[in-house]
Formats: C-alpha cells, structure tokens, sequence
C-alpha cells in the first residue's frame, strides 16, 4: 500500500468516528499553568471582605457592615449563617418571648453562641415560628463599639422564600416591641449559593458572586480555640480564608514540597469540605516582635466544583508600607 493509499484509509477512519461521536472534536491535554503571585486585601483595618476566583484572580469586595445575615436554600432546609467577621452571635427565644421587653442584664443572660468555623451545625436550620436574639457585632470602624441588636422571627419558610420579622431586641416595655416590627420577605435567588440580608437596612443585599465564579473568600472570622475537653473553646476573631463556595475541597499537606505535590496524586479522603482549612494559622503573632511571620512551607491543594485543581501557599501579610491585611500568595494550576 502506498502512502496516497494509507492517508486515504485514515481519512476514511477520522470520518467513521467523526460519525459516530457528533460534533466533536479530539481535545489535546491542557498544559500545566505556571504559578501566579497574587494580592487580595481586606484592609489595614481588616473591614474587607472577598470572595476570589482562583482561575482568573476576580475579586468580589464588600465592608463587613453590609450584611448580617446570610441564608442557604437546600431543597425544604434552609440554613441561616451570621457574619461572624464582626463577631456576631445568636441566641434562641422561645416563641411566647416574641414580642417580650428584655433589659441588658436580660440579655447578658442569654445562652449567646457563634457559628462554627468549621461549617453549618443542625442550630442553623430555621423552621416556622422560630425566635432568635441577634447580637449585631462590633462596628468594623470601631471595634469597641457594638452594632447593637435585634430580634428576628420566622413567619413562614418554603423551598423559594423565608418571611421574617425584625424588631428592637432590648426595650423598656412590651409594646415598644410590638411598634417595631419590620416584615421582610427573601427570596431564593438560583444563580448564587447564599443570599445576603442586612439587619441594619432591613434589605436583601447584593453581595455574593455567581456560583462558580469564586472559590475562596478572604475575611475575618470568629474562631473557636480549644482549651481542652473540661473548659469552654475561646471564642476569637481571625483574619484568614475560609473555602464554603459550592463543592471546593481542600487539603492542608503535612509533608512534600511544591514540586511534589504538582505531580503527586491528591488523597480523595483528605481533601475536606470544613470551611477553615486553610483557615488562620499560616502565620503566626510574635508578641515581642509585634508581627506577623509567615509559614511558607505550609501548601494547600484545592480542588473546585468542577474539578480544577490548585497549589497555594502564602508569602506574606503586610503590604510595602508594613500594614497587615494583604494576603499576598502563590498559585499553581496543575
């Protein structure tokens, strides 16, 4: 068979299977990318907050003081998230409490609780006629001061929407309450994971990116320290980056270098869904020094919705004039 003869049989078999497959196209392999370096800041005065796309380097931007309350809709289930960067907490009421006045000493009494940092507990889940004390925060211009707080009320939920009210936590009388109450109803919104809601404004707020174009969210948030199995954990306020978007896992490498773990195969069982792996603690406070240092050994492997898989590992937390609040850090698509 001459050469005219073999190119002909090859066509011939690139239209077979071209017939068989409809419309496509063999795609070659992507080549690895090469490591990027990138800045995203939350502020000196870490008042920023960031949702961050790993692909492109998007940033997303808000102040802490735009919302309060964050809700996920999961089918008939649906979980509401405080804004832990201001170091908010919740309290539950009993239903015949709804529209009772509470002093200060009242409220000091209450059974006070943060989020986990790790992820949503069964205590976020929201049903009918649900009474929560909320405790708005610190001003994220003033840390010392407080936002005050509120009391909010589940009227009806559904898998499209959650009516609430809101009103004034703390009064000298019962129907000071009553005179207060605001009606708000939120809806589900399909394109993003979380819908966001101010206390403040009494509004639905636009914050939260698109699903699947951010992957990383660069923030302050209440952590919680342990001090062992007989004492209550510390409940604390970091700056770090948690990983709650849609589907991201992520595993923290306890040994192995860079150049390693590009190549190396990632454990299915270690990559985690937990929110604060990455967390905090790649770096550290000296007290006699006054700073921050940055553990540069430390490297994390991130694995998207979709599949995507990327190194990280962190350089530094202050920006050319030594103020902290730039997360300055290295990525690698594999």
């Amino acid at each position: 068979m001459n050469q005219k003869q073999i190119l002909l049989v090859a066509l011939a078999g690139c239209v077979s299977l071209i017939g068989c497959i409809e419309n496509e196209l063999p795609i070659p392999p992507r080549e690895p990318s090469s490591a990027v370096i990138r800045a995203v800041s939350i502020g000196s005065d870490y008042s920023g907050q960031v949702h961050f796309d790993l692909d492109l380097g998007q940033e997303y931007s808000n102040t802490k003081d735009a919302w309060c309350l964050r809700f996920h809709f999961d089918g008939d289930s649906i979980w509401m998230d405080l804004n832990s960067s201001r170091y908010m907490r919740s309290a539950p009421l009993v239903l015949t409490q709804s529209e009772t006045a509470f002093s200060e000493d009242d409220a000091d009494a209450f059974n006070w609780t943060v989020n986990h940092p790790e992820g949503r507990t069964l205590e976020q889940l929201i049903e009918n006629d649900q009474v929560t004390a909320i405790d708005l925060g610190r001003d994220p211009y003033n840390p010392i001061e407080s936002l005050g707080s509120r009391r909010i009320q589940i009227l009806e939920k559904s898998e499209e929407y959650v009516t609430l009210r809101t009103s004034i936590l703390l009064a000298d009388s019962d129907s000071e309450i009553e005179n207060n109450w605001d009606t708000t109803t939120i809806f589900r919104d399909l394109g993003v994971s979380n819908v966001h809601f101010s206390l403040l404004n009494n509004q639905a707020v636009d914050i939260e990116p698109s699903t699947g174009l951010w992957d990383l969210y660069f923030t302050q948030y209440t952590t919680l320290i342990s001090q062992g199995d007989d004492l209550p954990a510390i409940e604390y306020l970091v700056s770090g980056v948690l990983s709650h978007a849609e589907g991201v896992r992520v595993m923290q490498v306890e040994s192995g270098t860079w150049d390693f773990w590009k190549e190396a195969e990632w454990p299915e069982q270690d990559l985690l869904t937990a929110w604060d792996v990455i967390g905090y603690d790649w770096k550290s406070y000296s007290l006699s020094e006054g700073a921050y240092s940055i553990n540069q050994d430390l490297i994390y492997c991130i694995r998207t919705d979709d599949g995507r898989e990327f190194l990280l590992r962190f350089l530094d937390f202050y920006d050319d004039e030594g103020n902290a609040g730039l997360f300055t850090f290295e990525t690698l698509e594999r």
